[in-house]
């Protein structure tokens, strides 16, 4: 079933064309990436799908409601759930309080409690620092709780933006896992990565976004065989 569908959007800057005319489909179940280099409009068009930035054109479809221009909020309320860039984790609040922040818009107290427990499950670590404030945590914590946190929204559709960025390889290796495993418990996963390689080892499909446009797409297998994907991001 087709869960999430972009056509002909595009996106402006001011002066900036950042999106041009991008059409893409995620169906339910799948993880689909979206590959690039800096500044090819991987984040911007996120941003667009959950509500953060204005649409110049062109339509955006989650399970078959035009969300086009739905303001954030609503959208989130729609279990479509945003993990953005950098963590934005609350530093002064504990990691416990972080997640149940992911909750605020639910109302089923005994499944939150559930997900909760759940998210612990995922990553232990947060579960042992579950009292710390949240700006103690390392920067690979940070991006778990920010996870967990996207988990306690209860989505059928996360969005995560560069989630190994500025981590060790260990802690990437870690991260991938887990996106796989919240990915096979029912989750539909649209993942922004500039770890190419990585990003295509475990998608079932891929887009290659340049200077806005969407260049090349198939399944991941085959993308990861393609010699132009292999020249521009895994070095040939």
């Amino acid at each position: 079933m087709e869960l999430l569908n972009v056509k002909q959007l595009d996106v402006h800057y001011g002066g900036i064309h950042a999106l041009k005319q991008v059409s893409f489909s995620i169906n339910s179940g799948e993880i689909v990436t979206l590959i690039g280099a800096n500044g090819a409009g991987k984040s911007t068009t996120l941003r667009a799908i959950s509500g953060l930035v204005a649409k110049s054109r062109g339509s955006i479809e989650f399970k078959g409601q035009d969300i086009t221009q739905m303001p954030a909020h609503k959208i989130a309320g729609l279990r479509l759930t945003h993990v953005p860039e950098g963590r934005r984790v609350f530093p002064h609040l504990s990691v416990e309080v972080n997640l149940q922040l992911g909750a605020y818009l639910r109302k089923d107290k005994e499944q939150v409690n559930h997900d909760l427990q759940r998210v612990y499950t995922l990553f232990p670590r947060l579960f042992e620092r579950r009292k710390q404030l949240a700006g103690s945590l390392s920067g690979g914590e940070q991006q778990m709780l920010a996870m967990g946190r996207g988990l306690m929204s209860s989505p059928e559709l996360m969005l995560l933006d560069e989630p190994s960025m500025g981590l060790a390889p260990l802690l990437v290796k870690e991260i991938f896992r887990v996106i796989v495993e919240i990915n096979r418990a029912g989750t539909t996963i649209l993942l922004v990565e500039q770890n190419a390689k990585m990003a295509l080892t475990i998608a079932d499909r891929a887009y290659v976004l340049e200077n806005g446009a969407i260049k090349l797409s198939g399944t991941a297998a085959e993308l990861i065989q393609d010699e132009r994907v292999r020249k521009a991001y895994f070095g040939g």
